[in-house]
């Protein structure tokens, strides 16, 4: 099975609740993959470079292109 930790929007003024959380399952299980979307915040261990993908952008506008993607490939 594979895992996806999505995190939107945690800064670093919290990341215990759940930014540490999420990097530590996600190297824990080699199916998993960490994602994040952050304004100015966007960033992951080296470590787990390799299986995350981080973008920086207002959440709003991201999840919205990728919704008019998915869309268009309907």
């Amino acid at each position: 099975m594979h895992i996806l930790f999505l995190e939107l929007g945690v800064g670093r003024n919290t990341p215990v609740i759940v930014k540490y959380s999420f990097w530590y399952m996600t190297m824990e299980n080699k199916k998993a993959v960490y994602a994040c979307i952050n304004y100015r915040e966007a960033f992951c261990p080296i470590k787990l470079e390799d299986r995350s993908i981080c973008l920086d952008g207002d959440i709003g506008e991201v999840l919205g292109e990728i919704y008019k993607k998915i869309e268009e490939d309907i």
